[in-house]
Order: structure tokens, then sequence, then C-alpha cells
């Protein structure tokens, strides 16, 4: 049975064994869609079209040349953002053993293992940087949803540490 929560991200499956696995998954969050990526490259285009005729009208067509490259440059580098929106975490929490999947934007896959009974979620908050989400076992610190926004980070811990404590059947 799966059961999705209000959190498009969270997931709860039990197999026929009743064996229950929660699953999270992360992804960063993107607020300009396709539509948006395309409407804003019209309009980049646009005025970059309109700019080059005024400075051929004042005679310094060379300038054309610039901006040109200047879309291309907005282009590669909004490419580059897309990109990054592929990677992706999941966590998966069983009673014996939590298993995290970091999957980077090259397609480079990175797996871990941690028995569950010795794992909690903690939120570092730290000044002028990013507040840190880990996963902390044994003396050992593993670092999880580097790109979430720093009040999401908090919530996260909380629900983890809830998940655990639900694995262990202490609620």
């Amino acid at each position: 049975m799966i059961k999705q929560s209000k959190n498009s991200h969270w997931r709860y499956e039990t197999n026929l064994k009743q064996r229950e696995v929660i699953t999270i998954t992360l992804r960063p969050y993107r607020s300009l869609g396709n539509r948006g990526y395309l409407y804003l490259m019209i309009g980049f285009i646009g005025l970059m079209f309109f700019l080059s005729l005024f400075f051929y009208s004042m005679g310094a067509w060379p300038v054309i040349g610039f901006l040109g490259v200047e879309i291309g440059l907005v282009w590669f580098l909004l490419k580059v953002n897309y990109k990054s929106s592929k990677n992706f975490e999941q966590i998966s929490i069983t009673k014996n053993s939590t298993f995290i999947k970091k999957v980077k934007w090259s397609g480079a896959i990175i797996n871990f293992t941690i028995e569950s009974p010795w794992i909690k979620a903690s939120c570092v908050k730290s000044i002028g940087t990013s507040d840190k989400l880990f996963l902390n076992y044994h003396a050992e610190q593993l670092e999880i949803g580097e790109f979430l926004p720093t009040q999401e980070k908090a919530l996260l811990a909380n629900a983890l540490n809830n998940c655990f404590k639900r694995m262990r059947g202490a609620c």
C-alpha cells in the first residue's frame, strides 16, 4: 500500500510482508518553469534586438556582435542552472537500516547505508552561511539536503527524527 502525503516528496510504502518503508525524496526548488524560461528568453532576445537596432542607427554596429554574445551567455548560464535541478536525494528508512542515494546532475550516484537505531537528524545553525542538515550516527555525520532552503532544513530534521522513532517502535 502506498500513501501519498500532502508534500509530494513523501511516500509511505508497506509491502505484503507488512515491512514498512518510509521513502523521502528531496529535490531542488526551481521557481522558473519551462514556459517561464521561454518567455524570459523571448523577452531578453527582443530587448537585445531593439538595442541592436538602436546601436546600428547610431553607427555603433560592432556592438551588435557583443549583444549576440550576451544572449548566448545568458542562455548557457540558464541551461547550466537547469542541469543542477536534476540533483536529488532519496532517503529510505526501514526498521534496521537507512539508505541514502544522492544523484548528481552529471549522473553520478553515491549510496550510503546507516543502521537506523543509531541515527539522528540535526540542523546546525551557522552565521553567514546556510544552515546544514546532518544525519548523525556513531561519531560520524552525513550532510543531506544541501540544496534545500534554510527554513525547510529544520522541518525536515524534525520529520526525519519522527520517522526514526516510528521505525524503532517508540511512536
